[in-house]
């Protein structure tokens, strides 16, 4: 019988938080709160997830139950806190103070709110490649992955610029095909096709042209 979705997500905590459960990462909260609990550390959240993470090694231990296991918790707590550190340092040079709350443009530009930014709180970093990942972890799923049905195609990465034919003055969207002209030979009709191009892209019901128009456009 396959286990109920269930996932714990470091993003929920504070950092303080994060901290005492990597420091404490398998104790009982019976074991844990016997000292005092440092300040941003709330008891009722270490009986809730230190409470959970025993009782799975328990139901491990004793039942067989299959589950991430202790040390994939710990890295997730650790991840989100390197990357809070990394955080503070890139927003004393200027970055937004949550960087994934915003999606970026091909130029570097940050826009809150964008496509396929965290919405409501923070739920995803970026990786070295720029990929963006969440921090939550299936507490079940080890190998599986995420589910995606067989009908569903991965998606291709954006491209990096329009397709233009400089011999006929077309300029075309390569997610939609979606074309406009201008006259080779003037600079301002260029110009001007390429303004209908960006509120194309814009204005587009298609997510990944809007992405893309953002990514291009900026």
């Amino acid at each position: 019988m396959a286990q109920k979705k269930e996932e714990f997500d470091p993003a929920k905590y504070s950092e303080e938080e994060n901290a005492f459960f990597v420091k404490h990462m398998g104790e009982s909260p019976l074991a844990a709160l016997q000292s005092p609990l440092p300040e941003g550390v709330n008891p009722v959240t270490v009986e809730k997830v230190l409470g959970r993470t025993y009782e799975l090694e328990q139901l491990k231990e004793h039942k067989g139950v299959t589950w991430i296991g202790l040390q994939r918790i710990a890295n997730a707590c650790t991840i989100f806190l390197n990357e809070r550190a990394r955080w503070r340092k890139l927003a004393e040079r200027g970055s937004p103070t949550f960087p994934t709350m915003h999606a970026w443009d091909g130029k570097g530009r940050p826009h809150r709110g964008g496509i396929g930014s965290d919405s409501g709180h923070v739920r995803t970093y970026f990786t070295e490649e720029g990929e963006r990942k969440r921090f939550a972890v299936s507490l079940f799923d080890i190998d599986e992955g995420e589910f995606k049905p067989p009908w569903v195609k991965t998606e291709e990465d954006l491209p990096n610029a329009c397709i233009e034919d400089v011999e006929k003055g077309v300029l075309q969207c390569p997610l939609d095909g979606w074309t406009t002209n201008w006259r080779p030979e003037s600079r301002q009709s260029y110009n001007l096709a390429r303004a209908r191009m960006i509120k194309h892209c814009k204005t587009s019901k298609d997510d990944r042209v809007r992405e893309f128009g953002l990514k291009v456009f900026g």
